[in-house]
């Protein structure tokens, strides 16, 4: 977990500093879309919609796992729950003998 973090601001320090490092102008054209933008701005701002992208695409799986853990609770309880009926069973035998 920490080893992501630590990858994860590297990553983000790496953008800023290419975001204050690259001011000069640059001209992106797109169909009929004309826009003029510093070089660093863009690049932050596509870093950010690449973000963006991969936490929608981890949406799905994030949501798995915890339906998976709510599951597993759910299993764990009533596992517990049967286990504590079967000792009171098995010492209702053992006091009537």
């Amino acid at each position: 977990m920490y080893l992501s973090l630590i990858i994860s601001f590297l990553l983000l320090m790496g953008i800023v500093i290419a975001f204050f490092q690259n001011n000069m102008p640059l001209e992106l054209k797109f169909i009929t879309l004309n826009i003029q933008m510093p070089y660093g701005a863009l690049i932050l701002f596509f870093s950010l919609i690449g973000g963006a992208i991969v936490a929608v695409l981890a949406l799905p799986k994030l949501a798995r796992k915890s339906l998976d853990v709510r599951r597993l609770h759910k299993e764990i309880y009533t596992l517990k729950r049967k286990i504590l009926e079967m000792e009171k069973g098995h010492s209702r035998e053992s006091q009537t003998e």
